[in-house]
């Protein structure tokens, strides 16, 4: 029984991964209740999930909360232009849909007009999580944004329902915030990670 209890014992370190998992949707949250601030959230907790649960790296929170900072100023603006396109693709199906219910347009033309904001919002995902990796200037961030999902758009795809998913979830529901946040983030992390490595220096 001494073992069970011992930091380094499989149950111990299942219990730490779910804590940190907890703690970091948390620390999201917090992050995005400035709105503004959003963006930098979401970067730090794309930063720390990878790095904890990847990597195996120790101290997930201060590492969080050191991204945060460092992607604060430079994620204000992408934040302004991700809510924005968010909004607007929000706002859009929801008169689709009400439109659909009552017959002023087909449900055909719902689903192709939801397909395309799946792939917009799968290149939406791109964007945080490019800037915790690199340092771009704005332009350069949603250039390169725009070209990585182009260039691999099976994964953006993915993405863009991955987080449809999400989103919808912790819409409707309260319980999926305190963990849908970073086990996104780490699943994000499967596809996204490929996509970057071509561009990351080797690593001994």
């Amino acid at each position: 029984m001494k073992n069970i209890f011992r930091p380094d014992s499989p149950l111990m370190l299942t219990m730490t991964q779910i804590t940190d998992c907890i703690f970091l949707s948390l620390f999201w949250m917090l992050g995005c209740f400035p709105v503004v601030s959003a963006g930098a959230a979401t970067a730090a907790l794309y930063d720390a999930a990878f790095r904890c649960y990847r990597r195996g790296e120790k101290h997930p929170w201060q590492r969080f909360f050191h991204c945060f900072r460092q992607n604060f100023l430079p994620g204000l603006l992408p934040t302004v232009v991700f809510l924005a396109a968010l909004g607007a693709m929000g706002f859009g199906l929801i008169q689709l849909w009400n439109r659909a219910v009552y017959g002023e347009i087909s449900w055909m033309l719902f689903s192709g007009v939801a397909f395309l904001a799946m792939a917009a919002l799968g290149v939406l995902s791109v964007l945080f999580p490019l800037l915790s990796r690199f340092e771009n200037s704005f332009g350069g961030l949603m250039k390169n944004t725009v070209l990585l999902a182009l260039a691999n758009l099976p994964r953006t795809m993915v993405l863009g329902l991955l987080n449809m998913v999400t989103i919808g979830l912790c819409l409707r529901f309260v319980f999926p915030l305190f963990f849908l946040p970073a086990l996104t983030a780490l699943v994000s992390s499967l596809l996204l990670e490929p996509m970057f490595r071509p561009f990351m220096p080797e690593e001994k």
